[in-house]
């Protein structure tokens, strides 16, 4: 089952101008990255059947990459809309037990609280990823701390 998506990608306008982290997620678990222009092209329908498609099995991720092919063919002549295929990180770095590295320094760096190994093992696949995704070197940060707030991170960690 497709997780709903998070408050603090909600923006008032229209909740899938961008691209959400579910299908973030999904992208990377099927080994496609594409640019916001690919996003841009697709109808409010298609953008939300990405949302809500499953893609936890090795069958769903396949039916998820063929469905995105297909949504993406009507478009396939414009270089902007290409998809690139990426290796899948069998082991990523959200999957771990501990917290990574990178989501401790970037945290330390903002002056924001630092999840304990036991909270970030308590959190959703998809909530490990966004956290990892936020703290990326050369990423805004922007959605962080609602981020860390919408997951009840926020005051329950050490700073």
């Amino acid at each position: 089952m497709a997780a709903p998506l998070f408050g603090f990608e909600q923006d008032g306008r229209y909740a899938l101008r961008r691209i959400p982290m579910i299908v973030r997620f999904n992208l990377d678990a099927v080994g496609v990255r594409f640019d916001f222009a690919a996003w841009a092209v697709l109808s409010r329908d298609e953008r939300q059947e990405l949302v809500e498609l499953p893609c936890e099995t090795e069958q769903e991720r396949q039916a998820y990459r063929q469905r995105l092919l297909q949504m993406l063919a009507p478009h396939a002549d414009k270089p902007e809309t290409a998809i690139r295929d990426i290796d899948i990180d069998p082991s990523p770095p959200w999957s771990q037990p501990t917290i990574p590295a990178q989501v401790v320094d970037t945290l330390s760096e903002l002056d924001l609280d630092i999840p304990t190994d036991t909270q970030w093992q308590g959190l959703s696949d998809l909530q490990r990823f966004v956290l990892t995704k936020l703290t990326r070197p050369g990423h805004k940060n922007a959605n962080l701390p609602a981020a860390l707030e919408e997951f009840g991170l926020v005051g329950n960690g050490i700073a």
